[in-house]
């Protein structure tokens, strides 16, 4: 009898056994956390998407206006050939591939709509009364060469080599520059001379220094240059700008620091900052009583074809044309 309870009680160690084993094979699973989307940047054709990184994730399951499925290991992501001012909606899901202890997240889902289409113009000729000047570009957009005529004939030329963030210009006139993470001139070696430039986060130029010293301040409000200065016996000047509501649709540099160190042939290579947002009605030093005013031409596109200046009577014009893409 003895040995009958005793098989009986190894019978039960060893089904309990069993039992905690089938158990173990059994977990309970975790269901992963969804992640958070969003879309810090969107243009015309592109967007990024990133999401916070879930915990034991291995990957990404996304998708695009429910299109197919696809994987990643990155937690950021961009969309490209997209469709200008087209709303897509984005989906993505946390997965640990292989795993029996986690189940896929719930998907995240977003909406964006891209930015209309933006048309890029760039200067084909800049001229006032007397001179005009020629503009030519790389592949990539950058300018490569400029040129100016006389009588029909080649009178000057500047042709730009590039080396890095490093510009050598070289022709009429010999000039280094090199550009900053913005792509604008930082420093601009003209001879004994050098000019270093400040920028803001949008691409406006706030300051110049020639030699060491502070050669202009410019104050920008809402994308334009409201006033500039320069120093006349170390007494800073200011010369005051005023705008119309009109875009400034081409990007032409009507408005500029004229102490900069840089001619206006060359400024108009967009290598010096942005060009004020809007239009400009009026110019004038803040310590004299006479101010410029000018009107506009403008070209089937709404760009800048014809500027006037009229200073007490005096009238000098300007005159623009553009490549565009």
């Amino acid at each position: 009898m003895k040995k009958y309870f005793y098989l009986l009680a190894m019978l039960a160690v060893v089904l309990g056994t069993t039992a905690c084993s089938d158990d173990d094979n059994h977990p309970s699973t975790n269901i992963l956390d969804k992640p958070e989307v969003t879309v810090p940047d969107v243009k015309e054709s592109s967007a990024v998407i990133t999401w916070k990184a879930i915990g034991n994730a291995t990957a990404y399951i996304y998708s695009l206006n429910n299109g197919s499925e696809q994987s990643t290991d990155q937690n950021t992501i961009q969309l490209t050939g997209l469709e200008p001012e087209k709303s897509y909606t984005f989906k993505v899901k946390a997965q640990k591939t292989g795993s029996i202890y986690f189940e896929d997240s719930d998907y995240a889902e977003i909406t964006f709509t891209t930015t209309s289409e933006v048309t890029v113009y760039r200067i084909a000729t800049f001229a006032d009364d007397w001179d005009k000047w020629y503009y030519e570009y790389n592949d990539n957009g950058t300018v490569k060469r400029v040129y100016r005529l006389y009588e029909g004939e080649l009178d000057r030329e500047w042709l730009f080599a590039y080396d890095g963030n490093n510009i050598t210009v070289t022709g009429k006139n010999a000039y280094n520059m090199t550009l900053n993470d913005q792509g604008y001139v930082a420093t601009f070696v003209d001879g004994s001379n050098t000019y270093e430039y400040t920028y803001d986060e949008n691409g406006y130029m706030t300051k110049v220094e020639k030699n060491g010293n502070i050669a202009s301040n410019i104050t920008i409000e809402n994308g334009n240059i409201m006033q500039w200065t320069r120093f006349s016996d170390g007494v800073e000047q200011f010369k005051v700008q005023t705008y119309s509501a009109v875009p400034n649709v081409s990007g032409a540099h009507c408005i500029y620091a004229e102490s900069s160190g840089a001619s206006r042939w060359l400024v108009e290579t967009g290598l010096f900052g942005k060009a004020s947002a809007n239009c400009h009605t009026s110019s004038g030093w803040q310590h004299s009583s006479s101010t410029a005013t000018y009107t506009f031409e403008y070209d089937e596109n709404s760009c800048i074809k014809e500027e006037s200046k009229n200073y007490d009577g005096y009238i000098e014009n300007f005159y623009y044309t553009y490549f565009s893409e």
